[in-house]
């Protein structure tokens, strides 16, 4: 037979080698495993960053800061710790073009792992429309005597009125009274509907529909009552800066130039008017009432956008609003939730009504302005459809 020595220590040190090389891949295997657990672990964990921090921007939402933002602006919030070693940083952007808001919340969530990365979501934030509907009440609405309620677009051009559009919608939180009158829109509401004889609703009416949310009411203006400085006198024009009180008796004509005005009441007499330029936009509050059923208000710019009679604060025994449209149509909004709102004139209004009661009874025309859809607001909710997730960084 042939010699064989030595055969055993070859055939070792080959089984070795292959042991040693299976081990070897077993262990970098297992390596590798365990680092990519751990990197989509961190990877996880900084995406939960990430939305913690777009939960916490929306909980502390920076109104006045976010409201300064012009369309194109940033605003970064920095970075922010958390208790899980975890970091985030939200930077909201404004990406309307000037109008009604719309921001972009982009948010990146990273952990102190150098494996983790960062995380980015994105989330929504959009402007609530004041002036949704062409009238909006709290508690009931009445129209009578042979009104007609339509809508335009003053951004589009001024009112014609063969090219309107059925867009004047109605919502009520109570009941609905309509008789003699067309409503070119539809009609929303909560109570009790009553719809009398010649009545037309182009958009039809639903019924039984949910409570809407109370409208809010703004603070009044710091600083008590305009000054008397900024409010012209003359013949026929009262006004007393301690009490609130303004009073135009005609033919007087008062003019207000500023932007701002607080009065507790408004009281036109005998055809009395009060003009406003309508540039800049003019804001009028009351924290009482307004009776220009006798006389009118006149927005020289025929923008309504540009002329807000607003009421603030609240009062035990909010005082009914009566506002007419007669020879000079009025072109104004008008945001009284914590009033009643009587509307007697039988010429043409341009605008959009928010009340507590509304009253129209003077068969007037009430064409509502589709381009306050586009106003800024100072309301803001979450765009449904969540946040959406970026690549990380």
């Amino acid at each position: 037979m042939k010699n064989r020595r030595g055969f055993i220590l070859p055939t070792v040190i080959f089984a070795i080698t292959i042991m040693s090389v299976v081990v070897v891949a077993a262990l970098t295997t297992a390596s590798d495993e365990r680092r990519a657990s751990r990197a989509s672990r961190e990877a996880t964990l900084a995406m939960y960053a990430a939305e913690a921090g777009l939960r916490q921007t929306y909980g502390a939402w920076p109104s006045a800061a976010a409201q300064g933002l012009n369309p194109g602006d940033s605003l970064d919030l920095g970075w922010a710790n958390l208790p899980n070693r975890a970091a985030y940083r939200a930077v909201i952007y404004r990406v309307d073009p000037g109008g009604l808001q719309e921001y972009n919340v982009v948010v990146q969530g990273r952990r102190t792992d150098p494996t983790a990365g960062v995380m980015t979501i994105v989330g929504a934030v959009g402007g609530v429309a004041t002036f949704k509907y062409a009238v909006r009440s709290e508690a009931a609405t009445y129209f009578t005597n042979g009104g007609v309620v339509d809508a335009y677009d003053s951004d589009k051009g001024a009112y014609v009125a063969t090219a309107i559009d059925s867009a004047a919608n109605v919502r009520t939180g109570g009941d609905f009274n309509i008789d003699h009158t067309t409503i070119k829109g539809e009609i929303t509401v909560t109570g009790t509907p009553t719809v009398g004889l010649v009545s037309v609703m182009t958009g039809g009416m639903t019924t039984g529909a949910p409570a809407p949310t109370p409208m809010d009411i703004p603070s009044c203006p710091a600083g008590g009552y305009t000054a008397s400085a900024k409010v012209p006198t003359g013949p026929g024009i009262s006004y007393n800066a301690l009490s609130g009180l303004l009073t135009v008796n005609g033919p007087a004509n008062l003019t207000l130039t500023d932007s701002v005005y607080f009065f507790r009441a408004i009281v036109l007499t005998n055809n009395g008017k009060i003009t406003v330029p309508g540039s800049p936009k003019a804001t009028i509050f009351l924290a009482d009432s307004i009776n220009a059923g006798a006389g009118s208000i006149v927005n020289q710019s025929q923008k309504p956008a540009n002329l807000s009679l607003s009421s603030c604060g609240t009062s035990a025994t909010p005082a009914w609003w009566s506002l007419a449209s007669g020879a000079s149509a009025g072109y104004y909004t008008v945001y009284a939730p914590n009033h009643v709102v009587y509307e007697t004139g039988g010429g043409d209004y341009y605008g959009a009504v928010a009340a507590q009661i509304y009253y129209s009874s003077g068969g007037g025309k009430f064409h509502y302005d589709e381009a306050l859809l586009r106003q800024p607001s100072k309301k803001i909710v979450t765009q449904r459809g969540g946040w959406a997730l970026l690549p990380g960084g």
